[in-house]
C-alpha cells in the first residue's frame, strides 16, 4: 500500500487546514474549512439520499483522509454483507480512501473498480482551493469500461476478503449493470451538484461570519460609547453640583450685607475664604485626592457658614492624623456636610452641631458625618422641596450625594456603598467607607 500512503501525503498537502473547521480572518477571507462543519452530518446524509434516489447509486461522504463521516445510503445487499466481515471491511475502507485521495490530488472525479469488481466514483469536494473531502458512490456492475480504468483488485488482494466475496456472490448478481457512459454522466452531474452546494454553503457562512463580525464591532463600539456617555454624565453631574447658583447668591448676599455694615476686615476675610473655597472646588483634582485636602475644603465651607450663622452652627473635625495623607475619592465628602447643614442644623431654630470623624479599621478607611437635626428621611425632604424644583439649595445637595454614591459604586462596587442613618429628632448620620489599598482594586 505504498502508493496509498504517497497519495495520502499528497492529499494532506492539498488540504491547507484539514483538522480545523470553518472560519475567516478579520478581512472576511476564508482561512479554515471542514466538510462536516460546513454542511452538518444530517444535511450531508439528506443530500446523499436525494442523489441516490435520483441515480440509483450508493453514496457515502469521506473526509480528506478517506474516512467515512456519514452513514452510507442505498448500499447494495452485496456490499452490506461484505462489510460485515472484519477482514473485508478494511479492504473496502482502503478502496474508498484510495479513490478519494486520487480525486483530491488530481482535483477531478476518479472512476475505478473496487477490489470486488464494482464500478465506483470518487468526487472531490473542492471549495475555493480547499479540498474538504469526497463523495464516494457507485456499487454497480459495468461491462463496457475501458481498460484504462483502475482496477484495485490487482493491488488490494486478500485471501480472507476473497472468501467473503465468494460467499456473497449471489447478492452480487442482483446488482444492476450500468453502461460506462451513463456512469460517467452520473459522476459529472453529482460533481456539479455537490460542488455548487458547497460553494453556496461557504457563501452563506461567509455572509453570516461577516455579519457576526460587524455585530461584534458594533457591540464593541456601543460598549465604548456607553462608557463614554456614563463618564460624560458623571462630569455633567459634577458640573451641576459644583455650579450651585443658590450657594453663590447666598454668599453674595452675605458680602453685600458686610459692605453695607462697612466692616472691611470681615468683608475681606469672608471674600478670601470664599475665593479659596471656590478655587479648590473648581480645580481639576483627579479621581483621588489626599484626605487632608478634602478636610481643608470642608472646613473652609464650614467657616463661611459659621460667619453667616454665628452661634447657630457648631462643628468639630476629629480625623486621626494617620488618615490625613491617605487618599479618598474626590468630591464625595462635601455634599454630606452640606446636607448636614442645610437639612439638619438650619432646620432647627436654635441651630445645631455637625461632627466629622474618621478611623482606619479592618483595612478600610471610614469617614462619618453626623448632625443633630430633625433626622428627616430622603422622601420627606423630596416632598418638602418638591414645589421649588431646582431652585433651592437642597436640589444641588441631592445632586452631590447622588454623584458621591455613584462614584463610590463605580470605583469600589456595591460593598462600599455609602450608609445613611436617620433618627427622628436626633439627626442624620452618613458613613463613607472605602478600601485602604484601593489602587489594587481599581487598576
Amino acid at each position: 500500500m505504498e502508493e496509498y500512503q504517497e497519495l495520502l501525503h499528497l492529499a494532506e498537502m492539498q488540504s491547507d487546514t484539514p483538522d480545523d473547521y470553518f472560519s475567516t480572518d478579520e478581512e472576511g477571507n476564508m482561512t479554515k474549512l471542514d466538510i462536516i462543519h460546513l454542511f452538518g452530518k444530517e444535511k450531508l446524509e439528506n443530500i446523499q439520499k436525494s442523489l441516490s434516489k435520483a441515480t440509483g447509486v450508493a453514496f457515502v461522504t469521506v473526509d480528506f483522509r478517506g474516512e467515512p463521516i456519514t452513514d452510507s445510503t442505498y448500499f447494495s445487499s452485496f456490499c452490506s454483507q461484505v462489510r460485515k466481515s472484519e477482514e473485508a471491511i478494511e479492504r473496502c475502507k482502503s478502496s474508498d480512501a484510495f479513490g478519494s485521495i486520487q480525486a483530491a490530488v488530481t482535483k477531478k472525479t476518479n472512476v475505478y473498480f473496487c477490489p470486488c469488481g464494482l464500478l465506483e466514483m470518487a468526487i472531490p469536494i473542492i471549495v475555493r482551493g480547499h479540498y474538504l473531502g469526497g463523495f464516494i458512490g457507485g456499487q454497480v456492475r459495468c461491462l463496457d469500461a475501458p481498460e484504462s480504468v483502475s482496477r484495485l483488485e490487482s493491488v488490494m488482494r486478500s485471501d480472507e476478503s476473497e472468501e467473503v466475496r465468494e460467499q456473497c456472490e449471489e447478492f452480487r448478481k442482483e446488482i444492476p449493470v450500468y453502461s460506462y457512459e451513463k456512469f460517467l454522466d452520473i459522476a459529472n452531474l453529482v460533481f456539479l451538484v455537490i460542488n455548487q452546494l458547497s460553494e453556496n454553503e461557504v457563501s452563506k457562512h461567509l455572509h453570516e461570519d461577516v455579519l457576526k463580525r460587524k455585530i461584534k464591532r458594533i457591540q464593541g463600539t456601543n460598549q465604548v460609547l456607553v462608557k463614554e456617555i456614563a463618564k460624560k454624565n458623571m462630569e455633567l453631574q459634577e458640573l451641576k453640583m459644583n455650579f450651585n447658583p443658590c450657594e453663590i447668591m447666598d454668599v453674595m448676599t452675605s458680602l453685600m450685607n458686610l459692605s453695607i455694615m462697612e466692616d472691611t476686615e470681615q468683608f475681606q476675610d469672608f471674600l478670601g475664604s470664599f475665593i479659596e473655597y471656590t478655587k479648590y472646588k473648581c480645580m481639576e483634582k483627579g479621581t483621588f485626592v489626599p484626605v487632608t485636602k478634602e478636610l481643608d475644603h470642608a472646613e473652609k465651607y464650614l467657616l463661611i457658614q459659621k460667619k453667616k450663622l454665628g452661634d447657630r452652627l457648631q462643628y468639630s473635625i476629629q480625623v486621626p492624623r494617620e488618615m490625613h495623607m491617605r487618599k479618598m475619592p474626590s468630591g464625595i465628602l462635601l455634599p454630606f456636610i452640606q446636607d448636614a447643614l442645610y437639612n439638619g442644623v438650619m432646620l432647627k431654630k436654635q441651630g445645631g452641631k455637625i461632627s466629622i470623624g474618621g478611623a482606619i479599621r479592618n483595612n478600610n478607611l471610614i469617614m462619618e458625618i453626623s448632625d443633630d437635626g430633625p433626622g428627616l428621611l430622603e422622601v420627606e425632604l423630596e416632598a418638602k422641596y418638591e414645589a421649588f424644583k431646582d431652585k433651592h439649595e437642597g436640589y444641588y445637595i441631592k445632586l452631590g450625594k447622588d454623584y458621591a454614591r455613584e462614584k463610590m459604586k463605580k470605583l469600589f462596587g456595591e460593598e462600599y456603598r455609602i450608609i445613611s442613618e436617620n433618627i427622628r429628632n436626633k439627626g442624620c448620620k452618613n458613613i463613607l467607607i472605602w478600601p485602604e489599598h484601593y489602587e489594587e482594586r481599581t487598576e
